[in-house]
């Protein structure tokens, strides 16, 4: 892998990690974000290892996987990209590891009744989306 290859991975693994934490992408958080783990505000002034780092960290949170969900499809009974960005932004502020994690698994495995994620519709999709709010409100409100 090339450097500029390197770029476009950590850009896009980037864009990825500051729309679900911050719920947008901008240059300023995304340059705040490189100097926070490189101590350098741009790609071009790291290092490989730098680099490798940077990409190492994106792919271990889960921003940067090979799977991050189900293949796209243009099943209307499948659930949509922004369906599986939100659910992916409310495990992350359930303090989860995203769409792999262990009780977002649990948690849908008893709100839709499905033994996996990818088996979600997209009406059952939309109850466990419904189900975590109503319990991070039930959180906030406590």
């Amino acid at each position: 892998m090339n450097r500029h290859q390197r770029y476009g991975l950590i850009h896009k693994g980037m864009k990825a990690k500051l729309t679900v934490e911050l719920g947008e992408f901008t240059d300023e958080a995304y340059r705040a974000c490189l100097l926070r783990l490189t101590g350098k505000a741009s790609c071009k002034e790291m290092t490989d290892s730098q680099l490798m780092h940077v990409i190492s960290h994106l792919q271990d949170s889960d921003y940067l996987t090979s799977i991050q969900r189900p293949v796209v499809t243009t099943n209307p009974l499948r659930p949509t990209d922004a369906q599986w960005r939100k659910l992916a932004a409310l495990s992350y502020a359930k303090g989860w590891n995203g769409l792999k994690d262990a009780a977002l698994t649990t948690f849908v495995k008893r709100t839709a009744h499905v033994s996996n994620i990818n088996f979600l519709t997209r009406q059952s999709m939309s109850e466990v989306i419904t189900g975590l709010e109503k319990w991070s409100d039930d959180d906030d409100g406590s």
